[in-house]
């Protein structure tokens, strides 16, 4: 007859599985805080990104001369429209008594068989953990080619100048985009919450547009702009 071998088989002691669980969630609890940052910032910068995307997509097309005139607006409520006008709407406009001032009014209302209005390029509402602190309701940046009917609109026009590095010049061209739970959100001051990504769009009369991130300097308790 075969012979059968005592096997010597344990299971974990109650103990044993104890530690373990308490050694998981002691690393679990540590990674947690630096996942959590990791979210937020990558939503605040998502958004950002949905944003240059927007605008990009308008001053193309107004250099392709699809749009030779067009206005990207923003609200309280989140919402960042961008919409256009063609050629014939903005010769109408210059040659009126008045040049276009980058209000909705603009090229609304025409008593032509040309209704004039605003056709919309593309439109973003922002999420509500995401907000822009210094461009309230009516806030609005238009772009025409070549730059000479450029015009900001409402507090787009009245925000501070900031300078963002020494090899640039002071400029109020720019939106900020912050967590809602940050503590600090001011371009103008240099102040944001170590703990929360802030990210900037900078643009200029001829439709450049660039985004940066806010580095913060732990050793120096302060930050810096970087051109992403």
């Amino acid at each position: 007859m075969p012979v059968q071998q005592k096997q010597n088989i344990k299971g974990f002691s109650l103990i044993e599985l104890l530690v373990v669980l308490a050694i998981i969630s002691i690393i679990a609890g540590m990674g947690y805080p630096e996942f959590s940052k990791w979210q937020r910032d990558r939503l605040v910068k998502g958004e950002a990104e949905r944003i240059v995307s927007l605008m990009t997509t308008a001053t193309t097309r107004v250099e392709m001369g699809n749009y030779p005139y067009v206005r990207i607006a923003f609200n309280n409520s989140g919402l960042i429209e961008a919409k256009g006008v063609g050629q014939t709407d903005l010769s109408k406009k210059i040659n009126s008594p008045n040049d276009p001032s980058c209000e909705q009014a603009d090229f609304t209302g025409w008593n032509t068989a040309d209704t004039g209005q605003w056709k919309t390029i593309g439109s973003h509402t922002l999420k509500t953990e995401v907000y822009i602190p210094s461009l309230g309701t009516g806030a609005a940046i238009c772009f025409s080619k070549g730059g000479k009917y450029f015009k900001q609109y409402g507090t787009a026009a009245s925000q501070s100048n900031i300078k963002m590095d020494k090899d640039l010049a002071e400029t109020n061209n720019y939106v900020t985009f912050c967590h809602v739970k940050s503590s600090a959100c001011n371009p103008v001051g240099s102040s944001f919450d170590k703990d929360y990504a802030a990210f900037l769009i900078r643009y200029s009369r001829f439709g450049t547009i660039n985004k940066y991130n806010w580095v913060f300097e732990k050793n120096k308790n302060t930050g810096y702009w970087v051109n992403q």
